[in-house]
């Protein structure tokens, strides 16, 4: 077994981190009763002290930083009904080694890549819009030797954090990424047995590759977490998925982004993987025990925050991804696009996107537009322009009469919110 690098903050030690962090400038002048909303949402992140930093999780910046001032002021503007995209992550390459059973970006071009310039700029972009987190994929980003000029492409505005299935991962990249500026490793980790795992990711040599590429990050001192996706036999039987939860926990990582499958990709016609009502309960009990008891991962759960009870779906809205074509879509998972960053500027193609998706949502977008998805799937996905407007027509991205329970909380009104959009629609 061993021990996550950091130290997991509890009782007195959690209380005083959050009465510091509590005193940060941005939130100076927010009234008792939206601090206590902010408190509602984070309580249910653990805290780990690291090298003199706070982690909660592995979409808010850790503390202090200037990232995770502009965090803070990106979440009072969006609870505020201003759309910002706080997190942007960016599909620096489509390559892969893998053809996971969920991959969420299969049927597009496998050679497409945008160049180093591109996505510099596009960096810049999105910085210059708000984006506090700015996420690395792909594809498998470990295949772009010039991975590292990237990350060091990010100011200090944003924390950047890699998602990766460590393949080829060596002791001198490791270095290497670290020196560039890399905050977060997320890898790709979905079951203690490797014939399962290797076998969902379609590729011998994955699980070795994943437990790697974990050892090489923590031994060099990085806040590690995985990405793991259970399908719906693992979650119904609720034994097995403790016990993977457990050999999380026994490899040392400190966060896991628990992702359900999302009818996406491949997925997109695969209603029944979707997750059952009673499979979310399993998910939302897991992430509760997680938070509570030392020693365990810290766990974002998206059936938990996602939901209603929490803070909704933000895609569009306080998220955005960047494909490896250049196709700007709401999120990772929902392959719409308003534009591509060869044709228009980022911040006029966010314009519109967060005009679209004005609102947060009570769900996740990607799983309630699946079936109209695909009724009009292209050959490649996103869907563009007026196949795009037509799938948000017809399935609207957010309730006129409800938002999530964490902007409720903040005061956001959905009939004045509607009132200026409309508003602004007639000027």
């Amino acid at each position: 077994m061993d021990s996550m690098n950091g130290t997991q903050l509890y009782g007195i030690s959690k209380l005083a981190a959050v009465l510091r962090m509590g005193f940060n400038r941005e939130l100076k002048g927010l009234s008792l009763k939206k601090k206590l909303a902010l408190n509602y949402v984070s309580k249910e992140s653990k805290l780990t002290l690291l090298n003199n930093r706070i982690f909660s999780n592995t979409f808010t910046p850790y503390f202090p930083s200037h990232a995770y001032d502009r965090f803070l002021k990106g979440v009072k503007a969006i609870s505020s009904g201003y759309p910002i995209p706080i997190v942007t992550n960016f599909a620096v390459t489509a390559k892969c080694p893998c053809n996971c059973w969920h991959c969420s970006f299969a049927d597009r071009p496998r050679n497409m890549m945008l160049d180093f310039n591109t996505l510099q700029q596009a960096i810049e972009d999105a910085q210059e819009l708000g984006s506090s987190v700015i996420g690395l994929t792909g594809g498998e980003p470990l295949l772009r030797d010039d991975l590292e000029d990237i990350i060091a492409a990010i100011d200090d505005r944003s924390m950047p954090i890699l998602f990766s299935t460590g393949y080829g991962l060596t002791t001198e990249r490791v270095k290497a990424l670290k020196k560039a500026g890399l905050e977060i490793p997320v890898i790709s980790l979905d079951s203690y047995n490797p014939h399962i795992h290797d076998q969902g990711r379609r590729k011998d040599g994955m699980f070795d590759s994943a437990l790697r590429a974990i050892r090489l990050f923590r031994e060099e001192g990085f806040y590690v977490a995985v990405s793991f996706v259970p399908d719906r036999k693992l979650v119904d039987n609720v034994p097995e998925l403790y016990r993977t939860i457990r050999f999380f926990k026994d490899l040392g990582v400190n966060d896991m982004r628990l992702t359900s499958p999302i009818l996406s990709g491949r997925l997109t016609e695969k209603a029944e993987e979707k997750l059952s009502p009673e499979n979310v309960k399993t998910i939302i009990d897991l992430q509760k025990m997680c938070t509570r008891t030392p020693g365990y991962p810290g766990v974002f759960a998206y059936d938990f925050f996602e939901n209603e009870d929490y803070y909704g779906c933000g895609a569009g809205y306080n998220y955005m991804f960047i494909d490896a074509e250049g196709n700007v879509c709401p999120c990772d998972f929902t392959m719409l696009s308003f534009g591509n960053i060869h044709d228009k500027a980022l911040g006029d193609i966010w314009d519109e996107t967060s005009r679209a998706f004005s609102v947060p949502g009570c769900s996740c977008y990607a799983n309630k537009c699946s079936g109209k998805m695909a009724e009009v799937k292209p050959d490649t996905w996103p869907v563009k322009g007026d196949q795009a407007r037509e799938v948000l027509k017809d399935c609207p991205p957010y309730d006129k009469k409800k938002i999530p329970e964490f902007y409720r909380r903040m005061g956001l009104h959905l009939q004045k919110r509607f009132m200026s959009s409309k508003e602004s629609s007639e000027e």
